[in-house]
């Protein structure tokens, strides 16, 4: 199988286990019925446990196995971003499986949503830069399933620290704000961070 070909199926797997993941949180089947899929859902993980494990190589924010866009992952919010004006922005709606308070995306998801975006606006202005701080401000409830717009600029940049402000919106309504440090990375902090053989290759 060549190489584009697996990534198009390991990104159709992770589609599937994401519907999957929606209909799980939605179903009112019978026991009987939730008992015979788990049962197929065990055979299937089985299955593909067996085959050889391979980690894919976390070169950017932006890589198939991304919690927050990566269109392999199998639970991440599909939240796809583009550069704008000093920063990234991106769209999304979020299901019944990121329900916190009833109605309403849970607050982790939304944190992670800004963290991550805020990670791709650094990468975006040219930074290698990872998390200090995080300050986020939930500002009003923020609904499931509709379209939230989310959004991050770097702010400024100041030896090794970067600052990045953050939002999310729904409509017109602003529900989170957040600002961030981000601390830029050297080599020796690369190297004593992450394994040696998880590091991309310069």
């Amino acid at each position: 199988m060549r190489v584009n070909e697996q990534d198009a199926a390991h990104d159709r797997l992770g589609a599937a286990v994401r519907v999957l993941a929606d209909a799980v949180v939605r179903s009112g089947a019978d026991a009987a019925t939730l008992a015979s899929t788990a049962d197929e859902i065990e055979r299937l993980s089985a299955l593909l446990s067996a085959a050889q494990q391979h980690e894919r190589l976390h070169d950017s924010p932006y890589h198939p196995m991304s919690p927050v866009g990566g269109t392999a992952h199998p639970t991440a919010p599909q939240l796809h971003t583009r550069p704008i004006d000093g920063g990234v922005g991106g769209t999304v709606a979020l299901g019944p499986a990121y329900e916190g308070g009833p109605g309403l995306v849970h607050g982790g998801i939304l944190s992670l949503m800004i963290d991550h975006t805020m990670g791709q606006a650094i990468y975006t202005a040219g930074y290698a830069a990872m998390t200090a701080t995080l300050d986020v401000r939930y500002l009003a409830p923020t609904p499931i399933g509709v379209p939230l717009t989310v959004t991050a600029r770097v702010d400024n940049g100041a030896g090794r620290r970067v600052h990045v402000v953050a939002a999310i919106k729904a409509g017109e309504t602003t529900t989170v704000e957040a600002r961030g440090v981000f601390i830029t990375l050297t080599r020796d902090a690369v190297a004593r961070i992450f394994p040696r053989e998880r590091i991309p290759e310069a």
